[in-house]
């Protein structure tokens, strides 16, 4: 076996990392990548708020602000689906576990989440942490539509529209109504819904329809 120097160093300092460090480094770069976008935050930026030096970021982070830019994605996308999950598992039939997810989702306001998925695109193309972070949407997204599938099983959902359409819907009419917000924050500002009375207007126009009320 040939002894490699630099994949040894890359372990070792993988070992020495301390882990509530690492934590504020992405907690603040989360908090500036969302609020200037990619382009608008350097390493320094994140280093001084952090209070640690320029190297000691590259330290953590040694393939740069992209590593860290995605990891910091990764994380966010991770911490969303775990949350997610334990609220669903703590509710019984399909309609309840599709208000959870729609109220987990409609929770997650970043002011420029768009942007950063634009982001991603744009600056993060050709990374193989990118392939990672849609390998593990790749899976949330079979386990919404693994909810679908059950509703069908169970009788719950009309067995003539595929999971794979219901879930298509649901996540168009959840994006839609983000978009929504992001884009027309004052109109949301003054609305009087919640996020628990959107989740089930979602939930409910997608499962029974919007009824024409008779006049």
């Amino acid at each position: 076996m040939i002894f490699d120097q630099e994949s040894a160093n890359i372990d070792k300092r993988q070992a020495e990392r301390d882990p509530e460090t690492q934590r504020r480094i992405l907690a603040v770069a989360e908090r500036l990548f969302l609020t200037r976008g990619f382009k608008g935050v350097s390493m320094k930026d994140i280093a001084d708020e952090v209070q640690v030096t320029a190297a000691a970021l590259y330290y953590y982070f040694p393939h740069g602000k992209q590593e860290l830019f995605m990891t910091m994605v990764q994380q966010s996308m991770e911490n969303w689906a775990q949350q997610t999950k334990e609220a669903v598992a703590q509710v019984d039939g399909t309609r309840a576990k599709l208000i959870s997810v729609a109220e987990s989702f409609l929770s997650r306001r970043f002011s420029n989440f768009f942007a950063l998925m634009r982001d991603v695109e744009e600056f993060c193309r050709d990374k193989p942490h990118k392939g990672e972070l849609f390998r593990k949407n790749r899976k949330h997204r079979e386990y919404l539509q693994d909810i679908f599938q059950q509703g069908i099983d169970t009788g719950e959902l009309r067995a003539e529209v595929p999971a794979s359409t219901y879930m298509a819907m649901f996540e168009g009419i959840m994006v839609g109504t983000q978009f929504k917000r992001h884009f027309q924050p004052e109109q949301e500002a003054n609305a009087t819904e919640t996020v628990s009375m959107t989740a089930e207007t979602i939930v409910s126009c997608l499962l029974d329809g919007i009824v024409r009320r008779s006049v």
